[in-house]
């Protein structure tokens, strides 16, 4: 069995090792318990120039059976977005700081569980989403998210100053954002206007600080999660993130959960884009799924088709379809959010 193990070094399990001693004992110990499940891999690492993509494509084209991430999400989402349209398949180590992607895979944080779930050989093929051509694993957004998010980055880095600057950045954002009308068309269907801060596309249930903010995303179900923040004010923003925070949903009536394959979003202003946390170009949001693009190794729950949360519960559907086909949650469509048609598309940059 042909393993090739993608260490990120500055990973947050690893930054937490005082010395250089202790990091190599960290790595020794995720090579170990692979080998202890009888999987011989060779260790190569991440650099800034490459984050674990060309290594993750030089891997599969070597022919290695088994593409190992150990890393946070961005080390995953890397290697991840190299496997694509490759025979490679993709094993989990999640030793980062937020570990999202395994958090929704329920692949645990434990190098020793996480080790087993590769030797078991069960795999599944998950989707990913694209906008505008650029991969996410996660969570693609338009509007306020995305404005927040270098905000976010900050508060993440070391250090007290960063923090305090992070969150002053974070609120002179959130108060300076205006909403405005989103223009968006499911899955190539006649378009519909809402008025909102902002527009979050999911492929997983969690993303950020492992808020839950998309519960009923599933990663091999072929359909975004789309989530439109209508009529927030300030503070009930800001009550809702420290809500999710808690494991509280609050303010759902104001949050129009949508399920779709592709969409497009025009706003009537220009506005930031994101893909999982990277900054896009500012213009007309293309986002499309791709179904089974990738295969991962996974628990067996997840394997035999039990889609289950990562508390084990499993999923409950709350979607119906509308006569146009759309795919709703019942109760949070409103008078005002009636299909309209549109000849051009709102002011763009």
């Amino acid at each position: 069995m042909h393993a090739i193990l993608i260490l990120n070094p500055v990973s947050g399990v690893s930054m937490l090792a005082s010395n250089e001693e202790e990091k190599e004992q960290y790595e020794e110990r995720i090579v170990t318990a692979l080998r202890r499940e009888g999987i011989e891999a060779v260790v190569r690492y991440t650099t800034p120039e490459d984050a674990g993509r060309g290594l993750a494509q030089e891997a599969a084209e070597e022919g290695a059976d088994i593409i190992i991430a150990a890393g946070g999400d961005g080390t995953i989402h890397a290697v991840a977005t190299g496997l694509i349209g490759t025979k490679g398949t993709l094993g989990i180590i999640p030793v980062g700081t937020m570990n999202n992607i395994a958090r929704s895979l329920t692949i645990p944080e434990d190098i020793d569980e996480a080790c087993k779930i590769i030797a078991g050989g069960k795999t599944q093929r998950i989707d990913i989403g694209k906008i505008n051509g650029q991969v996410f694993l996660e969570v693609a957004g338009v509007g306020l998210e995305a404005a927040l998010f270098p905000a976010a980055e900050e508060i993440k880095s070391k250090g007290w100053i960063s923090t305090l600057r992070g969150i002053f950045e974070g609120l002179s954002k959130l108060f300076a954002f205006q909403p405005t009308h989103f223009r968006i068309a499911f899955d190539e269907r006649r378009s519909r206007t809402y008025s909102a801060i902002q527009v979050s596309v999911c492929n997983t249930p969690y993303y950020g600080a492992h808020f839950q903010f998309a519960p009923d995303a599933v990663m091999d179900d072929g359909l975004l999660d789309v989530l439109i923040y209508k009529n927030f004010s300030k503070m009930e923003y800001l009550r809702h993130a420290f809500s999710i925070s808690q494991g509280r949903r609050a303010f759902v009536p104001k949050i129009t959960r949508r399920k779709a394959k592709s969409l497009r979003i025009y706003t009537e202003t220009p506005v930031e884009i994101h893909a999982d946390g990277v900054p896009q170009e500012v213009k007309p949001a293309s986002i499309t799924v791709v179904p089974g693009a990738l295969n991962v190794f996974v628990p067996e729950e997840i394997a035999a088709g039990r889609n289950v949360s990562s508390k084990g519960r499993k999923r409950t559907r709350r979607y119906t379809r509308s006569q146009s086909g759309d795919l709703f949650r019942d109760g949070e469509l409103t008078k005002q959010e009636e299909h309209i048609e549109e000849k051009g598309p709102l002011y763009v940059k």
